[in-house]
């Protein structure tokens, strides 16, 4: 079996998320009896006879796999607030402040009742604040399509909090605490575009740059992923060389400051993965690396599963590690990555935008670049005030750019089931590839893997 060889918890990873997609339409039965099936099904199309000793491996990765199934399946089952109910004289710290419409949400974490959502009608409470407070739970609602309960679960939130009053206790530290003072200091001293993006860095979206990225197809420059953990960890490089140490533990504590996001979490485990390796001297596996990554956080908080930034994260990571590496590899490199991520964007959004194809080609390296001058022009902005204006003109100019392109190619394209289906097939055909599957198998596994996707994930 070629995947227990070059990817072993690959079809751990597959099988995990394909009874997370079943649950809603087979309750518990999905992690029963789908996990371990779909598992011996994964690996049965990687079934070759020239591996010895594979059926010890098998079943032990069978009972792992079953392991998995029982803590995920009773975690998405846990029932949670399902009437409310008092909370007085209660302790807890604003991890997260975020705007709801036309409110605001704080996320509070407490002493014993883990973390909980509060609305607010102005953002009046700043993360990092220690309040003691009274209210009230309750539970989460379904409004249309939209299911507030698996949302929420995914940020770790267990339930509404409705605040009756409050009262601010002294201040300890807390990354929260210290990512609101950043963004306070970038706030009043950057320019505002430069701000915008420097802030975006720490985990905080301005609502009007995330419109204009959203349109442009390039939201993945907000969102605190492996882009920017990556870069983090690249220009530590330069300064501490190849201390693994020192570099898992800038990674970790900026993972910490930016609230661990979810696509954070993921790269961050998957850099921890490929550090470690390193230490111990053993070769890397890419889609193995991303598969241990998923299957962590799954097994940490299941309801990972329902963010969109999880999904985007892994597919995208699982797509990057899969393609050939060969001259001039980077040109197909945006391209496909909307095809693969095409899906679950139009499929959430009911759209995706065209331009991000083109914008993609450059926007990373753009970036990387323009993200490292902003942090100069932050430790430098009282001696070269110019050098911070010009940096501004950095970021505007993109805007430029980008708007050129927009007017040029349409915006967007809506949901369609046989670009979804190039899009599932096509994640299939470059991970089979990577695996060393013939053609033929290949070709057969993308068309009934792109087949079983449709049926499982809609």
């Amino acid at each position: 079996m070629r995947i227990l060889q070059r990817a072993p918890m690959l079809g751990v990873f597959i099988a995990l998320i394909s009874g997370l997609a079943l649950y809603d339409k087979a309750g518990i039965f999905a992690f029963v009896f789908g996990v371990p099936l779909i598992f011996i099904g994964v690996m049965f199309c990687s079934y070759e006879n020239d591996y010895p000793e594979q059926w010890r491996v098998f079943l032990f990765a069978l009972v792992f796999v079953v392991l998995c199934s029982v803590r995920v399946g009773y975690e998405v089952s846990r029932p949670i607030v399902s009437q409310d109910f008092t909370i007085t004289e209660e302790t807890g710290t604003i991890t997260n402040l975020r705007q709801w419409g036309r409110i605001y949400v704080a996320e509070v974490d407490t002493e014993n009742y883990g973390k909980l959502a509060a609305r607010l009608q102005f953002a009046e409470i700043m993360p990092g604040t220690r309040i003691k407070f009274d209210g009230v739970a309750y539970s989460f609602n379904r409004l249309g399509n939209f299911d507030e309960a698996k949302f929420w679960r995914a940020q770790g939130v267990n339930s509404w909090l409705r605040l009756y009053n409050y009262e601010e206790l002294p201040v300890k530290f807390s990354f929260a605490r210290l990512r609101y003072r950043i963004s306070r200091y970038v706030s009043i001293h950057m320019p505002e575009r430069t701000a915008a993006y420097i802030k975006a860095m720490l985990g905080e979206r301005d609502y009007t740059l995330n419109i204009s990225h959203r349109r442009w197809g390039t939201s993945h420059l907000l969102a605190v992923s492996g882009f920017h953990v990556g870069l983090v960890i690249l220009c530590m490089s330069l300064i501490f060389g190849k201390d693994i140490f020192m570099l898992s533990l800038i990674m970790w504590t900026y993972i910490l400051l930016t609230g661990c996001a979810v696509s954070a979490l993921r790269a961050g485990l998957m850099l921890q993965v490929g550090l470690f390796a390193r230490v111990i001297n053993r070769p890397i596996s890419g889609i193995n690396t991303v598969s241990v990554a998923g299957v962590s956080l799954l097994l940490y908080s299941p309801f990972m599963f329902w963010d969109i930034g999880f999904r985007l994260s892994v597919l995208a990571a699982m797509l990057i590690c899969s393609l050939p590496r060969k001259k001039f590899s980077v040109f197909i490199f945006s391209p496909a990555i909307w095809l693969v991520t095409f899906p679950q964007v139009s499929y959430t959004f009911r759209e995706t935008p065209v331009v991000g194809v083109i914008l993609n080609l450059f926007a990373p390296l753009y970036f990387s670049f323009a993200f490292i001058m902003g942090f100069i022009s932050l430790i430098l902005k009282t001696l070269q005030m110019l050098y911070t204006l010009a940096v501004e003109g950095v970021f505007v100019l993109f805007d430029k750019i980008a708007n050129f392109f927009v007017a040029i190619f349409p915006d967007f394209i809506s949901w369609n089931y046989f670009l979804a289906w190039c899009g599932a097939a096509a994640i299939i055909f470059f991970v089979c590839r990577e695996l060393k599957f013939s053609w033929l198998r290949t070709l057969i596994i993308m068309i009934a893997g792109s087949f079983a996707s449709f049926v499982i994930f809609l």
